[in-house]
């Protein structure tokens, strides 16, 4: 699998998770969450860190925190 097809199945993959969970923009909540997997991978690789995912927990609650719901 070709980079831009992973990239593609890990928005995809956050876009039917936020669906199930009952976001009302599901496509906007993958993408702004699409941002902080790459930035946290970037920054474990770079800077070998292993707790790169740890540290964009934080931030991956408020996302999700404000996104509006359908139910």
């Amino acid at each position: 699998m070709g980079a831009e097809a992973y990239r593609s199945w890990v928005r995809e993959l956050f876009a039917e998770l936020a669906a199930a969970c009952g976001y009302a923009e599901p496509e906007e909540l993958a993408r702004q969450l699409q941002l902080l997997y790459d930035g946290a991978c970037q920054a474990a690789r770079m800077d070998r860190d292993p707790a790169a995912a740890t540290t964009a927990r934080g931030p991956a609650a408020v996302l999700l925190d404000a996104a509006p719901l359908t139910r």
